[in-house]
């Protein structure tokens, strides 16, 4: 970026797993976050890992001590099981709520429009968290569906039907982009 300031004062922080952490992308400019970086001019903090990002207590408390824009929470691919994740994903979501009642926070679900049956209870527990959250009148809450971060690729954006090609992260980070858009980041 040079000497140009980012337009946002703070980070968005995304939490996630190895398409998160940026696998597969050609070059790190091509992972999604560097494309949004990049499109709304915000800074970022990648908290991607390879399957290890589980939705622990630990990592928890020290998302909701980083000072951060907006909140991207995206590891479900690396919950084990859907029970797992039940156990889990609404449990984050109102923790760094509380820590940050002003912040959007964006929920994803796998980047697929396809899902197997598993896949498609993994889809409901993150539609609940979304759900109970809007119920509950959280109007910073939003939800992206997998479908929409591949509208642009279909199913030609993955070198392995999970982990995006460029053309993948690209699909994601317009998805992302309208979002951001749409909740005041530009």
């Amino acid at each position: 970026r040079g000497s140009v300031p980012y337009k946002c004062e703070k980070p968005i922080v995304y939490y996630g797993s190895s398409i998160t952490m940026g696998g597969c992308a050609s070059r790190p400019g091509r992972c999604y976050q560097n494309i949004v970086a990049r499109e709304i001019s915000c800074d970022y903090i990648n908290l991607g890992f390879s399957g290890s990002a589980l939705g622990e207590d630990e990592m928890t408390q020290y998302i909701e001590g980083l000072e951060m824009s907006a909140f991207v929470m995206d590891y479900d691919h690396n919950a084990p099981t859907p029970e797992h994740l039940q156990r889990t994903h609404e449990k984050m979501f109102m923790a760094i709520r509380e820590a940050h009642p002003e912040i959007p926070i964006i929920i994803m679900t796998r980047p697929r429009k396809k899902l197997n049956e598993e896949e498609m209870v993994r889809h409901q527990v993150i539609a609940a968290t979304y759900g109970n959250a809007v119920a509950g009148g959280d109007d910073k809450v939003y939800l992206i569906d997998g479908a929409k971060l591949t509208a642009l690729c279909g199913d030609e954006g993955t070198v392995d039907g999970t982990h995006p090609t460029d053309f993948g992260f690209a699909s994601m980070a317009a998805a992302l982009c309208d979002v951001f858009r749409s909740c005041g980041l530009k």
